[in-house]
Formats: C-alpha cells, structure tokens, sequence
C-alpha cells in the first residue's frame, strides 16, 4: 500500500515516524532518494501502532522541480578537548555516492524528522549521528505486507 504526502502544499503533513526502524539500504534512483527498511519492521512499537500487518517500508523522497538537492552531515569525533562532542562533516554526494552504502553497514536507525515547506529533515543514528537536509516536493512511504 502506498500513502504520499505532500509538502507543496499550504497545510503540511503529519508523516508517520518509523523510530528506530533500520535501514538496510539507501540509494539514489532518477528523481528520489530511497530508504528500504529492515524486514520484519513490525516489531517496533512505532510501526505496530501504525501498522501491525507490515513486513517491511520503503520510504521515497521526492526531488523538488527533479532537481537533486540533498545534504548530508555526519557528526565526526575530534581528539581536541573543546569538542568533544564532535563536529559535523558535510558530504557532496553528487560526487561520493559511496557514502549512503557506508551509511548502513552499522545498523543505520531512523530517529526522527521535522516537515517544512518543501523540505525535510530526517535525524539518523549508527555509529554516529547523521542528517539528511532535503528539498522534496513529496514523501511515498510504500508499506510492504
């Protein structure tokens, strides 16, 4: 079953959140960007809520205009005492496509993500923390039976 929501319009949309949810694939695919889910997602209790029947989601964000416009920041630890925390790095990945199939090698989770105006931001963990700051038109989460 597939549901779209719209983010080009004037009241935006309430996205279901698949927390902790992981991702086992990430890829770029004509206008979309792409996020399969792990089989057997329905055992988390933000999708049993929503679906309990689901084996499986994939989630497609959809370039505005079909204009690739992603950015990607990955926080990166530092051996320095004042950030300790870390800071993030920004990848181009128009130029390293390479980077989302490392993104999922260590159990890459979906956390969360905050809707504007055609726009999206989604908060990942693995390793580290992870934001995708993307310009879309439109979200299609394809719920797989």
């Amino acid at each position: 079953m597939k549901e779209i929501y719209y983010l080009n319009q004037k009241q935006l949309p309430t996205i279901p959140v698949p927390h902790d949810g992981v991702i086992k694939e990430i890829h770029l695919e004509d206008d979309y960007l792409i996020f399969v889910f792990e089989d057997d997602i329905s055992y988390h209790d933000s999708i049993k809520s929503i679906r309990s029947d689901i084996r499986s989601l994939i989630m497609k964000f959809h370039f505005v205009d079909n204009i690739y416009d992603i950015n990607l920041f990955v926080r990166k630890k530092t051996n320095r005492v004042l950030h300790k925390a870390g800071v993030y790095k920004e990848y181009e990945l128009s130029q390293n496509k390479k980077i989302l199939t490392d993104l999922t090698k260590n159990n890459l989770e979906y956390l969360y993500h905050n809707v504007g105006y055609c726009s999206i931001i989604i908060k990942l963990w693995s390793y580290e923390s992870i934001i995708f700051d993307i310009t879309s038109d439109y979200v299609e989460l394809e719920w797989i039976e």
